[in-house]
């Protein structure tokens, strides 16, 4: 009988032993921690069981509300005042839309670096591993004018929706807007995302710009109250109209060198160097 005790203790140390071993090498290629944002968020952290396999592809199908990172967060506000888009791109089995959006961003290929930072160091805990698309598909022989990626859809990105989206029973979809509280969502850091986006210098009147040229006239002025009101920031409206003899309005920024100045200081922290012509600025200005 002791003898028949050592063998199956023997054995069982082996098994456990076996196990924690093929375990360990069976997943450590396959788990990823975000170690760069543990380190950089601090009020709002996205949880570890975001793991991914080696393709980039989530472990669970369904993720929960959780809040997303601040430097996530105020990228996407940034965004969404420019070409940045929410959507429910999926419908269930009664032709509705499902409860959980992400976010979509497609860029010129002047800003493809933008797009790579993005992508690689801001969107990643939400987006998979694979590199933002060249459109249209280099394939088809056509010259690469875009690089789009979109996230993973999570309930967390339809609380944003929300706020940003109103439906259009006219047009049968959703129509972006500028939500009232806008002043409460903008930080430097998504004014900085809004300017590499949308923004412009103008060499004809020596200033920076921005593209607002789908919001309305009452949207635009309430940017521009926001602008002065929270960051001290001087700025008017710009009539244009389009080619198609649509009227739209753009921000134009106060070429006073003390506005400029404050703009700068606010946003510069945030840019990348590839973005800072925006600001008409070169990559070594200090």
């Amino acid at each position: 009988k002791l003898h028949n005790f050592y063998i199956i203790f023997i054995f069982l140390i082996f098994y456990f032993y076996f196990l924690f071993y093929s375990t360990h090498f069976l997943f450590k290629d396959f788990i990823e921690l975000d170690i760069y944002y543990f380190n950089l968020i601090s009020m709002s952290v996205l949880p570890a069981h975001l793991g991914r396999d080696k393709k980039g592809r989530f472990f669970r199908k369904t993720v929960p509300l959780v809040p997303l990172p601040d430097i996530l967060k105020d990228a996407i506000i940034g965004e969404l005042l420019g070409d940045g888009h929410l959507r429910f791109n999926k419908k269930g089995v009664d032709g509705k839309p499902k409860p959980n959006t992400n976010a979509q961003l497609a860029m010129t290929v002047k800003s493809k670096e933008y797009v790579e930072y993005l992508w690689k160091k801001v969107y990643k805990p939400i987006c998979s591993n694979t590199p933002p698309h060249p459109w249209p598909n280099p394939k088809t022989g056509k010259p690469v004018t875009q690089y789009h990626f979109a996230s993973r859809a999570l309930a967390s990105l339809s609380e944003i929706h929300f706020q940003w989206y109103n439906w259009s029973n006219g047009l049968n979809k959703f129509i972006k807007i500028v939500p009232l509280k806008i002043a409460e969502l903008l930080t430097p850091r998504g004014l900085a995302h809004w300017l590499m986006g949308d923004g412009y210098w103008d060499n004809t009147s020596k200033t920076v710009c921005i593209c607002t040229d789908n919001f309305t006239l009452s949207e635009v002025e309430l940017l521009i109250k926001v602008l002065e009101n929270k960051f001290n920031l001087l700025a008017t409206v710009q009539r244009r109209v389009k080619s198609n003899k649509e009227i739209c309005w753009r921000i134009r920024f106060s070429r006073k060198s003390k506005n400029l100045d404050t703009l700068i200081s606010l946003v510069k922290p945030y840019f990348i160097s590839s973005m800072l012509y925006k600001l008409n600025l070169s990559y070594d200005n200090k």
